[in-house]
């Protein structure tokens, strides 16, 4: 081989490398420039997380003495705690069925969940610090793994928008280097536990790898235990009071019950009948899918706020349906109650209502909502 032809070797060696080298710088610079363009405008107004909640309180409160539940009359309008279980939620009424979801949209059902506002006591969260940063569908198509995760606890992701300064549901045309990925702890009907832990972190971990992302993993005892502490503190409020009524004689039908209970101020909610407040549902009337004798309200006590006085609009209630269906008021013990019969009722909500407060939860507030509704 010729002196000529290595020469001709080298340089052509040396300008493919400065060619490739140019390629590279042009194409950085591109990248620089549509980041600065998109993020110009980069963010959903329906997306923008609320305030922080009124009722928010320190992450690990003292626990006072639970209230008693064994002195009448509330001992016989308690319905008790729903009790938590350690697999899947019971599956909602047949529906039609729909496409699984993935990709983009998989992502926005399970894992952005809009207005979520992160909760030291509820939440469990993970920070992701990308090498670089990445582009929204990036996230999306990184996320997916989160999105197929089976979990009864809510998961949530957030990106850090640097020009709105805050955290918000991932854009696909943003450009994010910090992401939050969470999972609720507990709520009233499952709490996470040592599997499920793990399955979370495990998932969190392929979503960091997609993003070239790292984080700080906790460890999962630690998790496992706030988790239980916060599940004790949810049973402690997790207090239903019903009242029933009983026909006088004969049966109603659903039409008859249907025209009493819009009489009484309730509204139609799917196999219920609903008295709403500005929170939201304060208690609820069960439908009857035939004719019956008997009706049951119910008052799911921490979704309900102090101030809208949820007892006496329960047993006011109670007594319209009665006078327009012939029918009594009673416990579940068969006593008939009476406005006299609640007093002692009223006292002992109002002590757990203090408890709730005391312990950070507010009812019908923002955190009640999440660990019971």
């Amino acid at each position: 081989m010729s002196d000529l032809y290595l020469a001709l070797l080298v340089a052509a060696g040396v300008v493919l490398a400065l060619l490739f080298a140019y390629n590279k710088w042009q194409e950085r610079r591109a990248l620089r420039a549509l980041e600065s363009n998109l993020r110009q405008g980069v963010g959903d107004p329906l997306l923008q997380p609320l305030a922080p909640a009124a009722d928010a309180g320190p992450a690990a409160a003292p626990q006072a003495p639970a209230v008693e539940i064994t002195d009448l009359p509330l001992a016989a309008l308690y319905r008790g705690r729903i009790e938590p279980r350690l697999g899947a939620l019971a599956p909602p009424p047949a529906a039609a069925p729909e496409p699984a979801p993935s990709g983009e949209d998989a992502c926005a059902d399970r894992a952005a969940a809009p207005r979520w506002v992160e909760d030291p006591m509820l939440d469990w969260v993970l920070e992701l610090r990308c090498a670089h940063a990445v582009d929204g569908v990036a996230v999306f198509d990184a996320a997916a793994p989160l999105a197929r995760l089976e979990s009864p606890l809510p998961a949530f992701l957030v990106a850090w928008d640097a020009r709105a300064q805050q955290w918000l549901a991932p854009d696909r045309f943003g450009f994010y280097s910090e992401l939050l990925v969470a999972t609720q702890l507990a709520h009233r009907r499952h709490r996470l536990d040592e599997i499920g832990a793990s399955r979370f972190l495990a998932t969190v971990q392929q979503v960091a790898l997609a993003l070239d992302a790292d984080f700080d993993a906790p460890e999962i005892a630690r998790v496992v235990e706030q988790a239980a502490e916060l599940d004790r503190l949810c049973a402690r409020f997790d207090v239903r009071i019903g009242m029933t009524l009983q026909a006088a004689s004969g049966r109603w039908d659903a039409a008859t019950v249907a025209q009493a209970a819009r009489a009484a101020g309730l509204v139609a909610a799917g196999e219920r009948w609903e008295l709403v407040c500005e929170s939201g549902p304060l208690f609820a009337l069960a439908a009857p899918a035939a004719a019956t004798d008997r009706l049951a309200l119910e008052l799911d006590v921490p979704l309900a706020p102090a101030a809208a006085q949820p007892l006496r609009a329960l047993f006011q209630t109670a007594e319209a349906l009665a006078a327009s269906l012939g029918a009594r008021v009673i416990d579940d013990n068969g006593r008939a109650v009476s406005a006299a019969s609640l007093a002692g009722v009223a006292e002992q909500l109002e002590a757990l209502y203090g408890e709730m407060c005391a312990a950070g939860i507010e009812p019908g507030g923002t955190r009640a909502r999440r660990l019971y509704g």
